[in-house]
């Protein structure tokens, strides 16, 4: 199922009427853009997706429509966009993992050369967490049962190919530990098992988990980054235990089709730095954890490359399946 949401409002809401009225002097954009979510509703990049187009539309002068299209580790909606008309009104929002991670592990149609990087959106941390019932309640605790018993531990993940994915290979490396990766159509869905209880683990960006922490529905075990995380002062990262700290962050980017004319990119770029600088969006990411991202030239292409090397080590050391 396809699920869209509109947003339409003024640009001078924000009071940035020169940049929306500069766009339409050079005929973009004249009529709604929609952004394209390759992942299920309710999970971060859908989260980050819906509180960003708000921003945009406000920028742009025009309706921004969100639409889901999961599926593939992100290969559906990444695909779709790619085939769109590149006009610069068919946009993704989505990961670097759909871009360096899917492609090496599934047959898909597009590659990064598909896409145009308009820039980064929004960074997000990533946590372990479990439910409130569960036996783990430290991080020792969840790496003695691991060495006890490898394979054993379940550790849910958004999906196979997804920034989860990685930051679950990342630990097992930094840990020396193995566990058994269950992949879902998002976080939701992972969610819910975890408080059911199907599953030991969750890895998930802490935007979507974060309801469930503040109700004490679930608990962190650790924060999956180099640093600690300033909302969960009392979780440790992986350093606690003598392991070399790793980079999980989710970054979320804006992206166009390969062939969008140089001069559309410029107005998109503009208008995605301009709704950064909205305060309600920065305080709505950083109320759930994250916080705005802006990317220096070529940051987006070097993410995907250094992780689409890291899966191919993955695969050659045999971590990591490629789909048959």
């Amino acid at each position: 199922m396809i699920q869209r949401r509109t947003f339409v409002a003024s640009a001078a809401a924000l009071g940035l009427q020169g940049l929306a009225t500069a766009a339409r002097a050079d005929g973009f954009p004249n009529h709604r853009v929609t952004l394209v979510v390759p992942y299920a509703a309710g999970g971060n990049g859908d989260f980050t997706a819906r509180s960003f187009a708000e921003s945009f539309s406000k920028v742009l002068g025009q309706p921004v429509i969100v639409e889901n299209r999961a599926g593939g580790g992100g290969a559906i909606g990444a695909n779709y966009v790619a085939a769109a008309k590149a006009d610069g009104y068919t946009l993704i929002v989505a990961a670097k993992g759909v871009f360096s991670i899917t492609p090496n592990i599934v047959k898909v149609p597009y590659t990064m050369d598909n896409f145009k990087p308009v820039g980064f959106i929004s960074e997000t941390p990533m946590v372990l967490v479990v439910r409130k019932a569960s036996k783990l309640k430290t991080l020792e605790e969840l790496l003695a049962l691991a060495k006890s018993e490898p394979g054993r531990v379940t550790a849910g993940i958004g999906a196979m190919g997804s920034d989860n994915h990685v930051a679950m290979l990342q630990l097992e490396l930094a840990v020396d530990r193995k566990f058994n990766p269950v992949a879902y159509k998002g976080a939701a869905p992972m969610l819910q098992d975890l408080l059911a209880g199907q599953i030991d683990i969750g890895v998930d960006q802490l935007t979507t988990s974060k309801p469930f922490l503040d109700s004490g529905d679930t608990r962190a075990l650790a924060v999956l980054g180099m640093s600690p995380e300033a909302s969960l002062p009392s979780v440790p990262t992986i350093a606690s235990v003598g392991a070399k700290p790793f980079d999980s962050t989710t970054y979320i980017g804006l992206l166009a089709p390969r062939g969008t004319p140089d001069a559309t990119v410029k107005v998109l770029e503009s208008a995605l730095k301009k709704a950064l600088e909205d305060p309600h969006l920065r305080a709505g990411f950083q109320k759930v954890g994250g916080d705005v991202y802006t990317a220096k030239d070529g940051e987006f292409e070097n993410r995907v490359r250094l992780e689409s090397d890291f899966i191919q080590k993955m695969i050659r050391e045999g971590k990591v399946q490629k789909d048959s």
